[in-house]
């Protein structure tokens, strides 16, 4: 999105009072960092979730995603992947979650967009995202989901243009089932996104790798990038088209008690005050263990993590026009709640970001 010099200047003032922008400047001491470049940062989390819990972030303050430029975004979520890796071999873990919290109902505590890193084991006794089906999503939602994503995906393209793309691509025998059973919302050649036949919550997508069945970390920067880009299109599809009051995106991947599967993929839910999704959002104590060995253990095995330039994308193409957004169906209006009349928490931030991002 385009970037007003008023809101540069609230940004500016916002950044000023930021604890996270302290830590990474070192104004505030104490930051256990286990890596850093150029534009992203991540340090041990001091109310783990569990242990080896990094919050990941730009080093540039951007309170949501709609303010991160698109190749900052892709820079931060390319290294995903080998984040993962060197996560899970210092601790020792099977699995591996991304959690993303858009808004305050859906638990972002923290002026500052951040990302957490959570290395998993069937034995941490957590089981925060298993998702039981038990709703199922209103047919006009679906509909318009299946008209808007794709037209997002179209403009993301005429902006970040790839060589590789030129259509739906093929459906891997792993997804043949996904496929069949649920509806799909949008495909291209590298990834799937379904609204599942029986869904959690009244607002659910899935988006699946075509690339990857179960383990993050195998999958290329490129690939990693672009399966979250869906992942937030995704996010911003159920953001605008149901007014919903904030957005999770949460990625399973590998062995945990809440994937028995050990299935890779990335739930995207809609949020509403008392919507019944609240035990996803964990509270935790600030831990009393001393990291220090931790962050050197993490922090070595990501001194060889760089990021690579996209060579696959077409030099100096021809911008496509922007798609405009397919209006609402009418059936939608009966699963939408009231907005909290509060001007300036933070999901009136992010509705007002997203608006201006679409026009």
């Amino acid at each position: 999105m385009n970037i007003t010099p008023e809101m540069k200047a609230q940004l500016q003032e916002q950044k000023k009072q930021c604890i996270h922008c302290k830590l990474i400047s070192g104004e505030q001491p104490g930051a256990k960092t286990v890596f850093k470049d150029s534009k992203t940062t991540a340090m041990l989390d001091i109310y783990p979730f569990v242990k080896g819990h990094a919050s990941y972030m730009s080093i540039e303050h951007y309170p949501m995603p709609a303010y991160i430029p698109g190749d900052e975004f892709t820079h931060m979520f390319a290294l995903i992947p080998e984040l993962a890796k060197a996560t899970q071999k210092a601790t020792v873990s099977r699995g591996f979650n991304v959690f993303v919290a858009v808004g305050g109902v859906a638990g972002q505590m923290s002026p500052h967009f951040l990302v957490h890193l959570l290395p998993r084991d069937p034995d941490d006794n957590k089981d925060q995202f298993s998702f039981r089906a038990k709703d199922t999503m209103d047919d006009g939602t679906i509909k318009m989901l299946a008209q808007n994503m794709p037209i997002m995906m179209n403009n993301h393209f005429g902006r970040h243009p790839n060589n590789w793309h030129t259509g739906k691509g093929n459906v891997p025998a792993n997804l043949s089932k996904i496929y069949e059973d649920n509806t799909v919302i949008y495909e291209d050649e590298q990834v799937l996104c379904v609204a599942p036949s029986v869904s959690h919550g009244k607002a659910h997508l899935i988006v699946y790798s075509k690339d990857e069945q179960k383990d993050i970390r195998k999958l290329s920067q490129e690939q990693s990038a672009h399966l979250f880009f869906a992942a937030s299109f995704a996010s911003t599809a159920l953001f605008e088209g149901l007014k919903c009051h904030a957005t999770n995106i949460v990625l399973k991947s590998g062995q945990a008690k809440d994937n028995p599967s050990g299935r890779l993929a990335i739930h995207v839910f809609g949020r509403w005050q008392e919507d019944g999704l609240q035990t996803m959002n964990w509270k935790s104590e600030q831990t009393q263990e001393n990291l220090d060995s931790l962050a050197k253990e993490i922090k070595s095995n990501t001194l060889t993590i760089k990021f690579k330039s996209d060579k696959k994308s077409a030099s100096n193409p021809a911008p496509a026009a922007k798609v405009p957004i397919k209006s609402i169906a009418p059936k939608v209006t009966k699963i939408t709640e009231k907005k909290p009349a509060t001007s300036n928490s933070v999901e009136d931030q992010i509705r007002r970001a997203i608006e201006r991002a679409q026009r």
